[in-house]
């Protein structure tokens, strides 16, 4: 007679292993706004809120936020019915020199 500990587990059947499925490829989606947008000559407009600032030395145009844009704004001059294009005299925020700047406010 044999003892259940001397009989160990020869009893079990070892589970079938399942084969592993195939991998499934699939494409990846066009991503238009990520890597493509890094390389591209498309210029989007400003977004809902933002504000644009118009440079007259280095004429390059900045797009800041309504907070940056005040905190860049302090101190200025604007003279809006007295001077022609650019009427605000600031710091520009592309070349950093005080000059005559253009702002206008996307709505």
């Amino acid at each position: 007679m044999t003892r259940s500990s001397e009989v160990g587990f020869d009893r079990i059947k070892p589970r079938a292993v399942a084969p592993e499925p195939d991998p499934v490829v699939t494409e990846m989606p066009t991503d238009h706004a990520g890597r493509q947008a890094l390389w591209s000559d498309v210029v989007e407009p400003p977004s809902f809120g933002s504000v644009t600032i118009a440079c007259s030395s280095c004429e390059q145009t900045s797009i800041l936020g309504l907070r940056a844009a005040g905190r860049a704004a302090l101190p200025s001059l604007h003279l809006p019915f007295i001077r022609g294009e650019h009427f605000s005299w600031m710091r520009c925020p592309a070349c950093g020199r005080r000059t005559w700047v253009r702002p206008g406010i996307r709505f």
